[in-house]
């Protein structure tokens, strides 16, 4: 007698397990994938500011900027720590970080235009009260 021709039950144990095993990376995989990409991605609730258009707006917001990038320190700081909490920890900061800087680029953009307008305000209104 061959091994060959004594086959038995390992045949049966084989064609079950593979059936198994596909049957569980079919349910598996997409819901690790959802899985792993949430504990990657974060959002922070600072948002860019809009650009004033009047002199009122940008009078309003030179007044307010110092409140809101303290406020967006404290979202940055509380938003880091909770990264290290998620599976893919340095692209979580990665994320953190690149959001931060956008929104530091766009609170910069903004003074700038702010400070300009005003600026250009009280330039006018001093070229007003001079006699020609």
């Amino acid at each position: 007698m061959s091994f060959q021709s004594k086959q038995g039950i390992v045949p049966q144990l084989v064609k079950s397990f593979g059936v198994r095993v596909q049957g569980l990376f079919t349910r598996i995989l997409p819901a690790s994938a959802l899985l792993l990409a949430a504990c990657s991605t974060i959002q922070l609730q600072a948002s860019k500011p809009q650009v004033p258009n009047t002199l009122e707006q940008a009078r309003a917001y030179v007044a307010e900027r110092e409140k809101q990038l303290e406020y967006l320190e404290y979202e940055l700081n509380e938003q880091s720590r909770a990264c290290y909490k998620k599976f893919f920890v340095s692209s979580c900061l990665d994320d953190v970080r690149l959001q931060g800087a956008q929104i530091r680029r766009a609170h910069l953009e903004v003074q700038g235009q702010a400070e300009d307008m005003i600026r250009l305000n009280e330039y006018a209104n001093r070229r007003a009260r001079t006699p020609n």
